[in-house]
């Protein structure tokens, strides 16, 4: 292996760039609209939400500008990503930050344009994604065992079809083929739905009879309850557009059934994955650090404030109210907390490459005397 040179140990690493990168667009955004819901319009909540809207748009343009970058400079690794069943459906947060960021443009903003135009890019993206990657899991020769295959991090292929699902219906007085994009909203919540099953019936298995350590329990688990809670809130918002939709009507009962099946099943996942955090971080003493996974946290959190206050509007249940107030200040201190530490990451990163580059530096200087 050929030692880098100085300007290549300084250089930022796109080869590499995880995947699942956007989830800090998807954990961001759903923040500022779990604050949106929660604080009255000129409170300070609703200041956070505008706040957290820029702050989102901003990361959103540069890890598009990274992940292009690493498109054209490290093509071959990119497609390695896509037969890789570990980093592969970190693929699906881009379909979904580009959703969540569409959904704040239309609810914060008022931006209906700037929203359609996300939901064309994320339907886009979750098209090519769920068969490309599908199919290259499928096709590849050496598979992973199940134990060191799968992930939480696979529901995120649930969060990406529902958030197209959310968006689609949200966006949908704006466009002049409504029916069509109510039947599509409808069918994407209905095959989110099946997804989620069939994945997390083989994450189950493997909870109940797979080997289990401190690694594998990783919080991209969370994503068990966040896919759920983002499959209620597209379910409330299906039924929130029912009036519209002779279709819709015909299924209402259906739609509140599931919609309420689904917020259950979510609910029931928070004890247990509190649980089992506990247990990595306390009697394993698993050390918390900074990690691109804890947005896997944020994002569930926040998303279940949200889907909370839509079953709380949908089928007016208004005693869910404070819950989803609740879980919204929790979101906002998860995101704070987590913010702080990828700050305190990149400041150490910034040092240590310094480090690094030093002693070149002082080489280079000394050739040149």
């Amino acid at each position: 292996m050929s030692e880098s040179t100085p300007s290549e140990r300084g250089s930022v690493d796109y080869a590499s760039l995880d995947p699942s990168c956007f989830s800090i667009v998807m954990a961001t955004g759903i923040v500022s609209i779990a604050s949106v819901y929660v604080g009255a319009a000129g409170s300070w909540l609703s200041m956070v939400s505008l706040a957290l809207l820029w702050i989102n748009v901003s990361v959103f343009a540069l890890q598009i500008v990274l992940t292009g970058v690493r498109v054209l400079r490290s093509f071959p690794r990119v497609i390695a990503d896509l037969f890789d069943h570990k980093r592969a459906f970190g693929f699906f947060s881009m379909v979904a930050a580009s959703a969540v960021l569409g959904g704040q443009f239309l609810l914060i903003a008022d931006l209906p344009g700037v929203a359609l135009t996300l939901w064309c890019f994320a339907a886009a993206l979750w098209l090519a994604f769920t068969y490309l990657i599908f199919t290259c899991v499928t096709i590849m020769r050496n598979k992973p065992s199940l134990n060191d295959g799968l992930h939480g991090g696979w529901l995120l292929a649930v969060v990406a079809t529902q958030s197209v699902s959310i968006l689609g219906v949200l966006c949908v007085e704006f466009v002049e083929f409504r029916d069509l994009m109510l039947f599509v909203s409808l069918a994407l919540w209905l095959s989110g739905g099946m997804l989620y099953v069939l994945i997390i019936s083989l994450i189950f298995y493997r909870y109940c009879f797979g080997a289990i350590d401190v690694e594998s329990m990783s919080p991209p688990y969370w994503i068990n309850m966040g896919a759920m809670a983002i499959s209620t809130l597209a379910g409330t918002t299906l039924i929130e557009a029912a009036h519209s939709s002779p279709l819709l009507t015909q299924i209402l009962p259906f739609m509140k059934g599931m919609s309420l099946l689904c917020w259950s099943t979510a609910t029931w996942w928070i004890p247990l994955l509190v649980m089992l955090g506990l247990w990595r971080h306390v009697f394993q003493r698993k050390k918390l650090e900074y990690d691109l996974r804890y947005w896997s946290i944020v994002f569930p959190l926040g998303m279940y404030s949200v889907s909370t206050r839509g079953v709380s509007q949908a089928m007016d249940v208004h005693l869910l109210d404070q819950l989803s107030t609740l879980f919204a200040y929790i979101a906002l201190a998860a995101w704070l907390l987590t913010s702080v530490g990828l700050g305190r990451h990149l400041v150490r990163s910034f040092y240590r490459s310094r480090e690094r580059s030093a002693p070149y530096s002082r080489a280079a200087g000394e050739d040149s005397c």
